[in-house]
């Protein structure tokens, strides 16, 4: 049907039907009281699912004699794309509301028809039924039928399909086989950068590594108090990142190249001093760039390698200057004129030359590589273990599971890796510190105090002095 399509053309008994869809539009709810109120939302529930049948009634019976696109006068492509173009569905949903009124009303399912007409069933329910069944021999659908129906009269959509899959193990062991095989070859997953620097992660898991997955990540997904204000899918997100870094610093994993799996971030000098203007980080993976603040963040606990490079710039010709020489974009003569505001072509080429080799910038010849070495040593972390017990971050009582090494004075800025200018804190509160701007102070008394910085993004919950 048209949605423009005017009221006074429709049949009649779908006239009236449309009069009381108006009557219930024009009805004031603040009139009405709550136990009506609450009694209209059930019943009005029923009879959507009531009209809902009633539709696809009547499509199982276009489709049955061919009649899509009469409404036009022409003959449809396809019943699923008449839907499409006349009521503006996509293609799944078409599709899916063909092949449902097929198998209720033109199928194996007439009982489920009847207590979806009735109002006893859900639209969900009779979806449900329609696909659990689908792959069955029509004569083993009809016949496990009364049972689907009856366990759908006390189980939600989602039990109901739990129910499904294992009755139809029992009626088609044979199919249960080759749908478990079909799942296995249907695994996959993919995680790739987005133009923007995020990582895209997707893919489809067979039963038993899904539920493997949403076991891990349950304890980890949980809000951590009732002032936790993200949302379902970023605690996801975050336990999924915690999941990955406790597998890294558990050294249980396979070596990759003869050392242990971990995270490799090339920065300068100038980013992990935190200079105006620093580039910041590059992963090894190429995911995308990591910002200088997240740079001095995961040096605040990681093994540092120190390399020396000689940085080769190129002119604006293409030739190689002297190491550490740059153009100047003043006059002809390479004298600067400091009253030449610097203009984007200027600045954008001044970034090219500090960009990594892999992007486009100078080549880069290592002069001195050091030897790592861990920030804070495992017997730091230890004592840190016994004196912080969690993170130290006002109100946050996650546990040391969960924690990471923070220098309070960074020791790019010439904090000392010692006991007294080391805490620890959750990976969300360090990001907190550092890319948040927050400020972690230590008193006299060994309580800590955060304070928003000019640059403060408000964290996950309320902050307040604590032990």
């Amino acid at each position: 049907m048209d949605s423009n399509r005017c009221s006074d053309s429709l049949p009649e008994e779908l006239q009236a039907l449309a009069a009381d869809v108006d009557a219930l539009a024009a009805q004031d709810l603040e009139g009405l009281a709550d136990a009506v109120l609450a009694e209209h939302v059930l019943e009005l529930r029923r009879l959507v699912d009531r009209l809902e049948g009633q539709w696809l009634q009547r499509l199982a019976a276009v489709d049955g004699r061919g009649a899509a696109g009469a409404d036009q006068g022409i003959q449809a492509a396809s019943t699923a794309s008449w839907l499409r173009n006349r009521l503006r569905l996509g293609a799944s949903a078409a599709h899916s509301a063909v092949r449902t009124a097929r198998a209720l009303f033109r199928g194996p399912l007439p009982q489920t028809a009847q207590a979806l007409c009735a109002g006893e069933l859900s639209v969900a329910h009779a979806s449900v039924l329609v696909h659990g069944t689908s792959e069955l021999p029509t004569p083993t659908a009809a016949e496990a039928e009364p049972t689907l129906v009856a366990a759908a009269r006390r189980l939600d959509p989602a039990r109901l399909r739990q129910v499904i899959a294992h009755l139809r193990s029992t009626v088609d062991p044979e199919g249960a086989d080759r749908r478990a095989d079909r799942h296995h070859d249907q695994r996959w997953l993919w995680v790739a950068p987005t133009w923007e620097g995020m990582v895209a992660v997707g893919g489809l898991l067979e039963p038993e590594a899904g539920q493997l997955l949403t076991t891990a990540l349950e304890p980890l997904a949980r809000p951590h108090s009732a002032d936790d204000t993200r949302s379902g899918g970023q605690r996801r997100a975050d336990a999924l990142t915690e999941l990955a870094r406790r597998a890294l610093e558990g050294g249980q994993l396979p070596q990759t190249g003869g050392v242990r799996p971990h995270l490799l971030v090339t920065v300068d000098l100038d980013s992990l001093l935190g200079h105006p203007g620093a580039l910041g980080g590059e992963l090894d993976s190429g995911m995308g760039p990591l910002e200088p603040e997240a740079c001095r963040r995961l040096a605040c606990d990681g093994a540092v390698t120190r390399v020396l490079v000689s940085r080769h710039q190129r002119g604006r010709h293409g030739h190689h200057g002297d190491p550490g020489e740059r153009d100047d974009p003043g006059g002809p003569h390479g004298h600067h004129d400091p009253g030449r505001e610097e203009g984007l072509a200027d600045r954008l080429q001044a970034a090219m030359a500090v960009l990594p080799p892999t992007l486009g910038g100078p080549p880069t010849q290592p002069l001195d590589v050091g030897r790592a070495s861990r920030v804070i040593t495992p017997a730091q972390r230890s004592a840190l273990a016994v004196r912080d017990r969690g993170c130290v971050f006002p109100d946050c009582a996650r546990p040391l599971a969960w924690c990471e090494g923070h220098h309070l004075v960074h020791w790019a800025d010439g904090g000392p890796t010692d006991l007294a200018n080391l805490t620890l804190v959750c990976r969300a509160h360090h990001r907190a510190v550092h890319e948040g701007g927050w400020q972690l102070t230590r008193g006299p008394d060994g309580r800590f105090t955060a304070t928003p910085g000019h640059r403060a993004h408000p964290p996950h919950r309320r902050h307040r002095t604590a032990a």
